[in-house]
């Protein structure tokens, strides 16, 4: 007799292999897999269907249109400049500036992917400028990208909320929030210290005189953003549908090119994210999941339950998206291990570890965030196949090392946060 609770886990393993081998978006390749695995385990179309989220699919779309917007018509790069600009003479204060600005603008909206494009490549030709390390640099920016992406109006904090409230989570959002940012910042110190970032000295080629003032539609753009994040976060209005709101007093008062915004969209993100939704939905409902979490659960006891979830998201992290496949597949395991250990084991807790550590692997090159490194570093400067050879080595290192060390503050408990934010 089949197993479908087995296959359906090696098909995901399989789904996630060819996306790694073949580079292909998983998400449209899941939901097609998604379909027939289902009708093989008896399931309805609809209960299929039921996986795609599309009031998290709307929340999403919503805010990366609005932040794209503000991408595609300067201000946020306007924006960046002028912040380095104040800076002057004291460039001993690029590096934390990289990783606070880049944190900054990760948090208010754009995410991770869209922040770490914009401030990654800023970084690296910025350091150019200055005549200082471009690869440390680019690491600061990145960190901080991550380390800011898990707010309530960012791409992973939705991600969080979408996919916890129907396992009967909620209300963690600052404390995810603050564990992320804490991660980040540990290991944003450590790269400070091994690549001596106290003592950069140079020459700020960015004055402020020189840098342009905003204009009308950067102003109404910066206005608009200021009363999403006041809002959103102050008023517990709803992220996606106010985004869309302020997108369109964008679009009404002409303050971005929408064609341009349309295609700044994420789109292969989203269906990525809510593609492989679709498919561990589907397994969940043949019993991989809970497969999965016996497993695991028959390896750990309630002090090694959170750092061997957080090692699991570091090594899946490696060869797949944390937001597109990490996310989705771990937080329903979070919950069934949670269940084994009769709330001795916190559940905020173990997302929060699952997630700074997923994010932590995230600067290999092997994934999103090292590969824009590596793009920028090239497109800036013509780089030998021995040089980007050594980058891609030095990347991955640092991603084990980063792994690593969240690990060892998960089983230190520090993602409890001491149990102040839940």
């Amino acid at each position: 007799m089949f197993r479908l609770d087995i296959i359906s886990l090696i098909i995901l393993a399989v789904v996630v292999a060819i996306g790694f081998i073949k580079k292909i978006n998983i998400g449209f390749l899941s939901i097609g897999v998604a379909f027939f695995l289902g009708l093989a385990g008896d399931m309805t179309a609809k209960e299929i269907a039921k996986g795609f989220s599309s009031s998290m699919f709307v929340t999403l779309v919503g805010v990366t249109f609005l932040f794209g917007m503000a991408s595609q018509n300067g201000t946020l790069d306007l924006f960046s400049k002028k912040v380095v600009a104040l800076v002057g003479k004291r460039t001993y204060l690029i590096p934390i500036l990289m990783f606070v600005l880049s944190a900054f603008i990760s948090a208010i909206g754009p995410g991770h992917i869209a922040a770490g494009i914009l401030m990654t490549t800023f970084a690296v030709y910025l350091a150019f400028e200055l005549d200082i390390n471009p690869m440390a640099t680019a690491l600061y920016a990145k960190l901080g990208a991550n380390a800011g992406c898990a707010s309530p109006l960012s791409l992973t904090g939705i991600l969080a909320k979408s996919l916890s409230e129907p396992l009967g989570y909620s209300g963690f959002d600052t404390h995810l929030f603050l564990s992320t940012l804490l991660s980040g910042l540990v290991f944003t110190i450590i790269v400070y210290i091994m690549y001596k970032g106290y003592a950069v000295k140079a020459d700020n080629p960015l004055k402020l005189s020189d840098i342009p003032k905003f204009n009308r539609e950067q102003k109404i753009t910066m206005g608009v953003i200021m009363i999403t994040v006041i809002c959103c976060i102050g008023f517990k209005l709803d992220t996606g549908l106010f985004a869309f709101g302020g997108a369109s007093v964008l679009l009404l008062l002409n303050c971005a090119d929408e064609k341009k915004a349309i295609k700044g969209i994420p789109w292969g993100t989203l269906m990525m994210i809510c593609g492989v939704g679709t498919l561990v939905n589907v397994i969940d409902t043949l019993g991989g999941i809970q497969l999965v979490s016996d497993f695991l659960g028959s390896l750990m006891n309630k002090a090694t339950a959170v750092p061997i979830m957080a090692a699991t998201s570091g090594i899946l992290s490696w060869v797949s998206s944390t937001t597109g496949v990490v996310m989705p597949t771990l937080y329903p395991i979070a919950a069934e291990i949670v269940d084994k250990f009769a709330g001795s084991v916190n559940y905020v807790e173990m997302i929060s570890a699952i997630t700074a550590t997923s994010f932590a692997a995230a600067v290999s090159p092997l994934s999103t965030g090292g590969a824009i490194i590596m793009s920028s570093y090239s497109a800036a400067k013509e780089t030998t196949t021995e040089e980007m050879n050594n980058m891609f080595k030095t990347l991955f290192l640092l991603s084990v090392l980063n792994v690593v060390v969240n690990v060892v503050l998960s089983a230190l408990h520090v993602f409890s946060l001491g149990g102040l934010f839940y």
